[in-house]
């Protein structure tokens, strides 16, 4: 996995740009908003075509965020890309945020 983070970097820094077809592939994330974890900054959302999470609209903790697209197009974890959808509106957020990790899948083993 790391070896896979740092090849994203490097490709980032040659190329100035994720590429459309990766982008494409990548898992997307929808009703999505930050939090901050010990074990870094993580994404709350409902994914689309994740490959270890089938469905439509599961919820997920992404694990921690280490690239992310200024236009808020992508994110980069440890372990894939991320398309970003749309974030959630602040009272969206807000009712999650009573207790933001109830119902959310783990089963990736918090590598999501």
């Amino acid at each position: 996995r790391i070896r896979s983070l740092a090849d994203a970097c490097t490709d980032l820094r040659i190329n100035g740009a994720v590429p459309d077809a990766l982008l494409q592939s990548a898992p997307k994330l929808d009703g999505y908003f930050p939090v901050v974890t010990p074990q870094g900054l993580r994404l709350i959302g409902e994914v689309s075509g994740h490959p270890l999470l089938p469905g439509q609209g599961r919820r997920i903790i992404t694990s921690q965020l280490w690239l992310a697209d200024p236009n808020d197009r992508w994110v980069r974890t440890l372990s894939r890309f991320y398309r970003l959808g749309r974030a959630a509106d602040y009272n969206h957020a807000r009712t999650w945020f009573r207790d933001p990790f109830d119902d959310l899948d783990w089963s990736a083993g918090g590598h999501a």
